[in-house]
């Protein structure tokens, strides 16, 4: 007795899995953007100048995406981020400090900074991340069926 088979619609199924495996690559840029969204929105809560939120920067990494800020253009974005120690502020080319007060000026050889507490907005963001992974593939996977 001979048993024979025929194996039909391979090449769907094949098709399918390879769709299938770009979801999560899809799932994750959309979460980078999302991520890179939250960081613009909480880092202009804190702008004068706009200088944070132009150093954010989103780009691709070995496994996954890098969010982050550009100390180039944002230099002061650590002490936003994590905040200082109470610490004294000295001149580095002259002998005084002077800032404006009510119309004229103020000076002093050393002035006695409180510190500041920090606003971690990136760690916030970093832990909403999976979160938003988790959701973005739910809702490519219901988009598949």
């Amino acid at each position: 007795m001979k048993i024979s088979a025929k194996i039909t619609g391979a090449d769907g199924v094949r098709m399918t899995m390879k769709r299938l495996a770009q979801l999560p690559k899809r799932a994750l840029a959309a979460t980078a953007e999302d991520v890179e969204d939250y960081v613009e929105s909480q880092a202009a809560t804190h702008h004068k100048t706009g200088a944070l939120v132009r150093s954010i920067y989103k780009r691709p990494i070995a496994g996954g995406w890098e969010v982050g800020h550009d100390l180039q253009h944002a230099p002061h974005a650590v002490f936003v981020h994590w905040g200082t120690k109470p610490h004294v502020i000295r001149p580095k080319n002259k002998k005084t400090l002077r800032w404006p007060s009510g119309g004229a000026f103020s000076f002093a050889r050393s002035a006695r900074h409180p510190g500041y507490k920090g606003d971690p907005w990136l760690v916030r963001a970093a832990a909403q991340a999976p979160r938003l992974f988790a959701a973005r593939l739910t809702a490519l996977l219901a988009t598949e069926k």
